[in-house]
């Protein structure tokens, strides 16, 4: 069957009243028909899971800065025949590679949380144009301005970074990176896009330390746009950046979503988020809780071999310190680099997690609903865990000693309990 015959196979009433492209399809996904989504480089995707590498973006605002060109790009308009002609698309791999693994995926998310546009779908030409020009969720990061280097990041995500990594020898591109060139054309088109935005989600780098945040918030005020939905990915670090309190900018929204990337806490989070002072996270979580009565805060955690022994604790402590409903805590695995994902934890090790996770499961996630997203996400981790056995041991060592040394650091004063990946 062709891609035309595959097309008119799918826009059929029976399938498109039934909304089966929604629970059937495994590689079906809202976002390319609500969302557009950019990186510090300026690639830019249909959500921020995307797998995005040169020449497998939907566009490039460095060079078009024009928002309503990538909407309809070409590569945007043949992943949505991909999705309709049940098509893998590499751009997508992040969202399989959950999957597998039996974790609630983005893509699930997206189906879920925006049937309400699937008319859209309904709507697509048979060669993926959208006509339908208002795009309700935005997602750009403006640059990689950050005030943290963590252990798990890179300079294409933090300015801090470059510094450490010029000495380590790796040769970044450059210390800043900006979603545009074209910052003048750039804001045109943005802004007129904002009318018809219904969700606008800030991440980085770090959100709360860029000047374009507080330019975007102060231009939706000034225009009377606050009936909408904010969302962050944000380390939470402040809550004041120059002139501005956000805890005043954001009770001016609708709604606000505050996901915190936190990984750990104490000595632990503060080692390998370096930046963070747990204490003063603690802090900003109760200001906005009493200050901020539109803000819904929530905690995304990264899993690595970093944090995977400590999960348990760290979420029990946010719960029972009522930092966070129990509901509100999501669970990321890091793939990359594959020097810190789980499996490339030592034999020992993994048992151990197994068998914490095994405690953790049947003892305190049990005293809450079999829906709350952490009972998925830590059987996916150890899935995860269990897939394969990578032997990055001394790759591990060398990475972990080589900026222990620039840093001042001790790895193992810190994480006594990871002796087993230092040695051998």
């Amino acid at each position: 069957m062709n891609i035309r015959s595959r097309l008119q196979h799918f826009f059929t009433p029976r399938l498109f009243n039934g909304k089966k492209l929604l629970t059937d399809s495994t590689v079906f996904c809202m976002a390319p028909w609500i969302q557009l989504h950019a990186q510090t480089n300026g690639k830019a995707a249909p959500c921020c899971m995307s797998a995005v590498y040169d020449g497998n973006e939907i566009g490039d605002l460095m060079t078009n800065p024009n928002l309503e060109a990538v909407w309809n790009s070409s590569n945007m308009k043949q992943l949505r025949v991909n999705m309709l002609s049940g098509k893998q698309s590499t751009i997508c791999n992040n969202c399989y590679a959950h999957e597998r693994i039996g974790k609630t995926s983005e893509r699930g998310t997206y189906n879920r949380d925006f049937v309400r546009y699937y008319e859209r779908v309904k709507q697509t030409l048979p060669d993926g144009t959208l006509t339908e020009r208002n795009v309700p969720v935005i997602d750009l990061r403006f640059s990689n301005k950050c005030n943290y280097k963590c252990r798990i990041c890179s300079s294409e995500y933090s300015t801090l970074w470059y510094e450490e990594e010029v000495k380590l020898g790796l040769n970044p591109p450059q210390k800043e990176m900006k979603l545009v060139a074209d910052e003048k054309a750039f804001w045109e088109s943005f802004k007129n896009m904002l009318p018809g935005v219904e969700r606008l989600h800030f991440a980085g780098g770090e959100p709360l330390f860029m000047d374009e945040h507080y330019e975007v918030l102060e231009h939706l005020i000034a225009i009377g746009k606050t009936d909408i939905n904010l969302t962050y990915n944000t380390n939470f670090s402040t809550l004041r950046y120059k002139k501005h309190n956000i805890t005043e900018l954001w009770n001016k929204f609708r709604q606000v979503d505050v996901w915190a990337s936190l990984d750990g806490m104490g000595a632990q989070g503060d080692y390998h988020r370096k930046g963070q002072r747990w204490s003063k996270i603690e802090e900003n979580i109760r200001e906005i809780q009493k200050e901020c009565k539109t803000v819904f805060f929530g905690v995304n955690a990264t899993v690595s071999i970093f944090n995977v022994l400590h999960i348990p604790a760290f979420y029990k402590h946010l719960v029972e310190n009522n930092f966070v409903s129990a509901e509100r805590v999501n669970l990321y695995p890091l793939y990359s680099p594959p020097v810190f994902c789980i499996t490339n934890l030592a034999p020992k090790l993994k048992q151990q997690v197994i068998t914490d996770y095994e405690t953790f499961e049947n003892t305190y996630l049990k005293l809450f609903p079999a829906n709350i997203p952490i009972k998925n996400h830590a059987k996916a981790m150890v899935t995860l865990l269990l897939s394969k056995d990578d032997n990055l041991k001394t790759e591990f060592q060398q990475k972990i000693n080589a900026v222990d040394e620039i840093r001042g650091e001790k790895f193992l004063a810190v994480f006594p309990e990871l002796q087993e990946m230092m040695v051998g």
